[in-house]
């Protein structure tokens, strides 16, 4: 239990939340850890700017994920189906087809980067909206899902 303590004195992840958290089918959501208030799926105030309704491959798409209205305290993921982003800040790491923030800001920009698919490219944005407790009470969780054709 002290070590419990301790992570929820320091922050529950400095670092940026655990990969695997954007609620893409077959994944969890930041509700996984912070479980007490409703998931607001179809968030209107989440939005992922400078995703094109037709990508080309292998073309750089600079976005910028955002939370509308956001507070001090904020985190996100993204992942995408295909294609795979770079981080263009310090407020944001990538992993492939998943980027993340590290740090609060409520707008992230980043790159994604077009595959040679001939599907469209769906990507999952899960954002937590936290209260600034350090803890996993009390943070509203966003869900938004966007596309993009070949």
């Amino acid at each position: 239990m002290i070590w419990l303590a301790l992570l929820l004195a320091g922050g529950v992840y400095p670092e940026g939340a655990p990969w695997g958290h954007a609620g893409a089918p077959g994944m969890d959501s930041c509700h996984a850890c912070h479980w007490e208030n409703a998931v607001e799926a179809a968030s209107p105030r989440l939005s992922l700017d400078g995703l094109p309704p037709r990508f080309e491959p292998g073309e750089r798409y600079a976005l910028t994920v955002s939370l509308a209205g956001a507070g001090d305290t904020n985190g996100f993921q993204l992942v995408a189906s295909a294609g795979r982003f770079e981080a263009i800040t310090a407020t944001t790491q990538a992993n492939g087809a998943s980027v993340r923030s590290v740090q609060s800001a409520g707008v992230w920009p980043v790159v994604w980067i077009a595959d040679e698919t001939g599907e469209p490219v769906r990507f999952w944005l899960a954002v937590n909206d936290a209260n600034g407790d350090a803890s996993e009470f009390g943070d509203r969780i966003l869900l938004q899902t966007f596309e993009s054709l070949p």
